[in-house]
């Protein structure tokens, strides 16, 4: 039971692997999709209900995270119809994000990603505004979205240098 947490993060690493074998927008990539998610809302859920939390699993999850982040953007990039602003916030959110990392480690001497809860809301706005794409309302959804991640993501930051 105890390894449970992180055979969930694990199998989110590994079904980015057929992510990206099938074709996007498909229903085989859409349920590959929704299965690696589940595994990212039931890894630290079960971890700190059932007290098994660690410095690896915490590891593991953002690894995870960051693998089926780069799959699936890989795969929906050719679909992202953005405007050039939009762009440049996502690049904004990438640098902060960047810049946290590395306050992190020269403050903790190691990478770490908190688990906050703005930043727990981005990823369930993420998770379910891709879904969105190819709607007419997808671009106002994806500025909430972004905006919420860019506070997120200072917020972070804020958290990383008041330790």
């Amino acid at each position: 039971m105890k390894h449970i947490p992180n055979i969930l993060s694990a199998t989110r690493i590994a079904l980015c692997l057929p992510l990206l074998l099938v074709d996007a927008m498909t229903v085989p990539f859409w349920v590959l999709y929704v299965i690696a998610g589940i595994t990212d809302m039931f890894d630290g859920f079960l971890a700190r209900r059932w007290g098994m939390e660690s410095r690896f699993g915490a590891r593991l999850d953002s690894l995870a995270d960051f693998v089926f982040v780069i799959a699936v953007g890989y795969k929906l990039f050719p679909w992202l119809k953005l405007p050039a602003a939009l762009w440049m916030m996502i690049g904004l959110i990438a640098m902060v994000k960047i810049i946290n990392a590395i306050s992190s480690y020269v403050v903790n001497h190691r990478i770490e990603f908190l688990h906050t809860k703005a930043n727990k809301l981005t990823g369930f706005l993420l998770f379910v505004g891709v879904i969105t794409i190819g709607q007419s309302y997808f671009v106002p959804i994806a500025w909430v979205i972004a905006c919420i991640a860019l506070f997120a993501a200072i917020q972070e930051g804020h958290f990383i240098r008041s330790k």
